[in-house]
């Protein structure tokens, strides 16, 4: 069996809930038209009935909610969204595993709302963050009941990463240019989020507590060693500025809770990439992901057996994993 644990969609009910709250098209023309795989369902069938026993987990396409609505418009967004996904996973069991609900997170009240009911009465499989809210890193005190709710339920947190173009790479220039953003960008923030999610305590309150990181956990498996000793002298420095204040939670250091984050394998069929993040978090923290509809399944399953690993290391990546963090028997 193949699960795969990321992948996209946009149903055509949110399709015409944001064109509605937004009262414009400018939205689908550029994210979501081009790419139909994600709300044509025949067309995305199709290509999924070319392997044999593939079930996916979906989860709503990017920008987050938080960027494209405001607080009321984004609650709306966010609940038409997960009735849409829960109605195809429903309605296409043998298609669709589960669904990571959505949530707009300008208004926690409202948030928290979505949280439970997308949980507790449409069944969805774990809920999707993005690395900030507004501008506002995810380790914000703001965001914590969303951590412990996730942590009470056992359920997966998927975390795509949110940098937009809006956000220069140098100073002297209003925005991203050339798609940086995006290509680059989304590595580097997925980096900070976790590395500051650690720093800030979240594995010391919450050690069972399972996030998916997109794209293998951006650039951390790349340059472990070297994180690893910025992360120390990083805490040393706190405990200098703090000497009053307790790091209780780094009573071990703070790359081993790094790769405490699972990663999944969407670096769209690169060998070498996946291969330094197995070897990081640990063949049991890694699950199989696509990124579809923006890569091929072909090109990612390529790239398991590219990988040479033995067939129970590479079944746990395919599947066995999946099932233990969802909770599938």
């Amino acid at each position: 069996m193949i699960i795969d644990m990321f992948t996209h969609v946009y149903p055509r009910a949110i399709y015409d809930k944001v064109e509605k709250v937004l009262s414009s098209d400018t939205y689908a023309r550029k994210y979501i038209d081009p790419i139909p795989m994600l709300f044509d369902m025949d067309k995305r069938f199709r290509v999924m009935d070319k392997y044999d026993d593939y079930r996916q987990v979906i989860t709503l396409v990017s920008p987050p909610i938080e960027a494209i609505a405001d607080a009321e418009q984004g609650a709306e967004v966010a609940k038409v969204a997960n009735d849409a996904m829960a109605e195809l996973v429903a309605k296409n069991p043998d298609r669709f595993v589960t669904f990571a609900a959505s949530l707009s997170m300008l208004d926690m009240d409202k948030a928290m709302d979505e949280l439970h009911r997308a949980i507790r009465d449409l069944n969805a499989g774990g809920i999707q963050i993005y690395t900030d809210v507004g501008g506002k890193c995810i380790d914000h005190p703001d965001f914590q009941p969303v951590f412990e709710a996730m942590a009470e339920y056992n359920k997966p947190i998927w975390m795509h990463p949110g940098r937009p173009k809006k956000v220069s790479d140098f100073y002297d220039e209003e925005e991203s240019l050339f798609d940086m953003w995006q290509m680059v960008g989304w590595p580097y923030v997925t980096s900070v989020a976790m590395m500051r999610l650690v720093l800030t305590g979240l594995f010391d309150r919450h050690p069972e507590i399972k996030i998916i990181t997109h794209h293998l956990g951006g650039i951390i498996p790349q340059h472990s060693q070297r994180i690893a000793n910025s992360l120390l002298r990083q805490i040393r420095q706190m405990e200098y500025q703090n000497p009053d204040q307790e790091f209780n939670f780094m009573r071990r250091p703070p790359i081993d809770q790094v790769k405490m984050f699972y990663g999944d394998t969407a670096l769209h069929g690169a060998v070498s990439p996946v291969r330094n993040g197995i070897e990081f978090f640990g063949v049991n923290n890694v699950v199989f992901g696509t990124d579809a509809p923006y890569t091929t399944i072909q090109l990612e399953l390529d790239m398991m057996d590219q990988l040479g690993l033995e067939m129970d290391a590479k079944q746990r990546i395919l599947s066995g994993n999946a099932k233990r963090i969802l909770g599938i028997k």
